[in-house]
C-alpha cells in the first residue's frame, strides 16, 4: 500500500512541474508577442482654434496581421476641469493598408466637423459613427463615389 502512495504522490508532482514548465513557456511567448505590435503616428491636423488634434497611426503585429491605418481625434486644450470629460475619440475607422498606400482625406470643417473622405471603401475594415457629445467634434465621413 506505501508503495503505491509513493507512486501516486511521485506521479502528481510530476504532473505538477511538467504543467508549470508548460505555463511558463506559454505565459512567455504570449508576452513576447504583444511586444510585437506597434503604433506609429503618421500625420495630424490640428483644428482652426488649436483644440483638437486629429491623428492618423499605422499599427501593426508584424507577421501576425496586415498594416492598418487607423484615425481617431483627441482634444489638445481641455475647457473642463472634470474627470469625466472625454478627452479623445475611439478609433473613428481603420482602414487595410498602409497610410501611403490607402487613399484618405482628412479636414476640419470649422472648429467643431471633422470630415474623413476620399477613402475606398472596400479597404474600410471598421468605422464608429456616433455622437461624441458636446465635448468632441462632430464626424462625418464621404466614401468615393458618394
Amino acid at each position: 500500500m506505501n508503495h503505491i502512495k509513493k507512486k501516486l504522490w511521485n506521479l502528481g508532482a510530476a504532473i505538477f512541474w511538467v504543467g508549470i514548465l508548460i505555463m511558463t513557456i506559454l505565459y512567455s511567448l504570449a508576452y513576447l508577442m504583444s511586444g510585437a505590435c506597434s503604433k506609429d503616428e503618421y500625420e495630424e491636423l490640428y483644428s482652426p482654434n488649436g483644440e483638437f488634434r486629429a491623428v492618423v497611426m499605422m499599427t501593426g503585429c508584424g507577421g501576425f496581421s496586415s498594416p492598418q491605418t487607423q484615425i481617431y481625434v483627441e482634444r489638445v486644450k481641455n475647457k473642463s476641469f472634470s474627470p469625466f470629460s472625454l478627452k479623445a475619440t475611439d478609433t473613428l475607422i481603420r482602414l487595410d493598408g498602409k497610410p501611403k498606400a490607402v487613399n484618405y482625406r482628412i479636414a476640419w470643417k470649422g472648429n467643431d466637423k471633422f470630415i474623413i473622405s476620399n477613402f475606398d471603401f472596400s479597404k474600410m475594415m471598421a468605422f464608429k459613427n456616433q455622437s461624441w457629445g458636446t465635448e468632441l467634434p462632430r464626424i462625418y465621413f464621404e466614401a468615393n463615389g458618394s
